[in-house]
């Protein structure tokens, strides 16, 4: 892979981990009515993270379409690599020694595309089902009035959550 997409792709997961990691503060804002779990579900079905976007969760949304664009660069980047070591295994002689590591490589790289993409397809799936869940959560309000509190009370300990 090319230095320029290996450092726009670490570049992007940068940039997304980066605004999942800050959170906005406006968990009490009102959110619209209009959200619909199914509404959100479609949309990350089509583009990972939007369904987030669509309900609200920027920092998610984010996560999600960089995690899917990070793992889709390592697929696609295997897949050309595969392919180059595929076309230098079929060029040499059976009787030559290269074919044998090129066969190596070629199954190396065939292994690693696989994985990436079995991981592609996990992240796809989570971010649907993240989408749907937080469509239906979207009408709950949400506020910081929650508290759990954990304190050494001499030899034992005391957990206080308050509502």
């Amino acid at each position: 892979m090319p230095s320029s997409k290996l450092s726009l792709l670490l570049f992007g997961s940068a940039v997304a981990c980066a605004l999942a990691a800050n959170p906005s503060n406006d968990s009490l804002a009102a959110r619209p009515d209009s959200v619909t779990p199914l509404g959100a579900l479609w949309r990350s079905l089509v583009l990972p993270g939007w369904g987030q976007l669509y309900y609200g969760s920027v920092p998610k949304a984010a996560l999600f379409f960089g995690a899917s664009a990070a793992v889709a660069g390592i697929v696609i980047w295997n897949s050309s690599r595969y392919l180059d070591a595929d076309r230098r295994y079929q060029q040499y002689d059976p009787s030559d020694g290269r074919k044998q590591l090129a066969l190596r490589e070629r199954e190396f790289y065939r292994d690693q595309r696989d994985v990436a993409a079995l991981w592609f397809v996990a992240i796809y799936a989570f971010n649907a089902m993240d989408a749907y869940v937080g469509g239906h959560m979207a009408s709950f309000p949400i506020g910081n009035t929650a508290q759990l509190r954990i304190q050494p009370l001499g030899e034992q300990i005391s957990v206080q959550l308050r509502w």
